[in-house]
């Protein structure tokens, strides 16, 4: 309870005492922040310090989404809140965070800071004569959304027990952050959707549904993806977290990440069901470039790469803002270079423009970074891709979004123990992750001279990557001794990259940087009977 007495807050619409009420408010801000008992996050502990100080220098009129998701969250000047609920989301987590500070530690603070729904404008309150104030909300002004571009709007999780409903507003929000982060995929909040117009209601494709249930051996979770368009089931699952053990998560708050991933991502539900219709019939607008380049990296085939360069370079002319389309771009002309596909020149410092102008527009982008990394990991600036790689894992610490692609990096830039970790717990924790891992592992098990687990990972390395999982097996085969099957897996080694007997110790050392670990590789190859020039 708070002490009694008289209220005085300090809000948009004015100022009391201001000079000694600002010392005492920033006072009581840093207090808050060195408390143990305010949970935060750094981003919302860096939301915080931008609103409490736009309001102490008379600007908390001007507080909304758009100002707070450019400064604090680095968006873009077009920002759409309904889109991209980031801020929102955010608002929501730190508010939790202040009610459980001053319910736990600050409740005896003369001074509480308290951010109300309906207004990004904190509100200070203290033991002061005076009356109350009413408290300003402003409304959000909303921007049009891409018709063309693909949307999903999140219901609230259904629940059985009362008592669940913040664990499920908990859910959703990681949920919906997750998705965001992903970047191909625009979201909508169930609560948002009337404040479309007609037209962008009847672009919302797809809606994500879930329940939560409890059990006694912990709860059961559900999720389903729906095409609105046809009323088509077209991905779910259930994901039985217990006490002890999950089923993919110790923890329930893994959950809303699987689920992300497993529809958001460039390999999940949402991806896959556009190429399908993509098969068929010609994508609409703008998407069609993004959709190329999911086609290109899901397909393998050589011949699509320069059709689906061009298609994302016009893309990047028309639109030079949408960072993904530089993102994917990067990704594509690297691939172009590392794998040596066309006679279309794509230096890698092309690719590397390119990532650093995706990450001008969106630089909290764990993917955008990722992708800089890996171009400056194929260059051999491994410092460079390193400092990407920790920026990356910095912003979402706990993101299931490339985490297995960052540990596969970091283990690639030299740091084999962390980089292991990492891809550990990404498989651990998320079942839909990227192939990437295998690859990481396999490398890890080659250098400590584990043939048999190298050939393990290499078998399961799903991704066809136009030649590397031949390399794989048949670096491993020859180490083994087991020739006839060795010399079967450099056959087609060469078949799918005829000159690799010349382009060979190229091609490895875009991606092998260690000298031993090379020699190990080309040593196993040699014993697979291919003699690299």
């Amino acid at each position: 309870m708070r002490p009694p007495g008289n209220i005085t807050r300090l809000h948009a619409g004015g100022t009391r005492h201001v000079a000694s009420f600002e010392y005492s408010v920033r006072q009581h801000l840093e207090r808050l922040l060195d408390s143990s008992h305010f949970d935060a996050s750094a981003r919302s502990r860096e939301f915080l310090c931008y609103v409490v100080d736009e309001v102490l220098a008379g600007r908390g009129a001007d507080l909304n989404q758009g100002s707070i998701a450019v400064t604090v969250f680095g968006r873009r000047s077009d920002f759409d809140p309904i889109l991209d609920p980031i801020v929102r989301v955010q608002a929501g987590r730190l508010r939790r965070s202040l009610e459980r500070y001053y319910l736990l530690g600050g409740n005896d603070e003369p001074i509480h800071i308290e951010l109300r729904k309906g207004s990004y404008a904190p509100v200070f309150v203290t033991v002061a004569a005076g009356e109350t104030e009413p408290v300003e909300v402003r409304p959000v002004t909303l921007t049009r959304a891409v018709p063309d571009w693909p949307t999903v709007v999140i219901h609230p999780f259904a629940l059985s027990l009362a008592e669940d409903k913040d664990l499920v507003g908990r859910m959703k929000d990681t949920l919906t952050m997750e998705l965001c982060r992903y970047g191909d995929v625009r979201v909508v909040r169930q609560g948002d959707l009337d404040k479309l117009d007609l037209k962008q209601q009847a672009g919302v494709r797809f809606e994500l549904r879930g329940a939560l249930r409890r059990n006694a051996d912990g709860c059961l979770v559900s999720a389903r993806l729906i095409d609105r368009t046809t009323g088509e089931l077209i991905w779910g699952d259930e994901y039985h977290t217990r006490t002890k053990a999950g089923r993919w998560s110790s923890h329930v708050d893994d959950v809303p990440r699987i689920i992300a991933a497993s529809v958001g991502s460039e390999q999940g539900a949402i991806a896959r069901a556009l190429l399908r219709e993509a098969a068929t019939q010609d994508a609409p607008g703008d998407f069609a470039a993004i959709l190329r380049s999911h086609h290109f990296f899901f397909a393998r085939q050589v011949s699509d790469v320069v059709p689906a360069i061009e298609a994302l370079r016009q893309l990047t002319v028309r639109q030079p803002e949408i960072a993904s389309a530089w993102m994917w771009l990067a990704r594509l002309c690297m691939a172009n270079y590392s794998f040596e596909l066309s006679g279309l020149h794509t230096p890698i410092e092309q690719a590397i423009s390119h990532a650093y102008q995706a990450l001008l527009l969106d630089p909290t982008s764990a993917r955008v970074r990722c992708v800089l990394a890996a171009a400056l990991l194929v260059k051999g600036e491994l410092q460079a891709a390193r400092d990407e790689l920790e920026l990356a894992l910095r912003l979402n610490p706990e993101s299931f979004v490339y985490r297995e692609i960052i540990g596969w990096l970091v283990a690639l830039a030299g740091d084999w123990e962390r980089g292991v970790s990492l891809m550990r717990d990404a498989m651990e924790r998320n079942p839909y992750c990227l192939p990437h891992v295998r690859h990481g592992l396999w490398a890890d098990h080659l250098r400590r001279g584990e043939y048999g687990e190298a050939y393990v990972d290499a078998l399961e390395y799903r991704d066809p990557c136009f030649f590397w999982r031949e390399l794989m097996t048949a670096c491993c085969l020859g180490h083994l001794g087991r020739h006839d099957d060795a010399r079967a897996s450099a056959a087609l080694l060469l078949r799918a990259k005829p000159d690799f007997e010349t382009r060979g110790r190229t091609l490895i050392g875009y991606y092998i940087k260690m000298t031993e670990l090379q020699e190990c590789v080309i040593a196993g190859l040699r014993k697979a009977g291919l003699q690299l020039s």
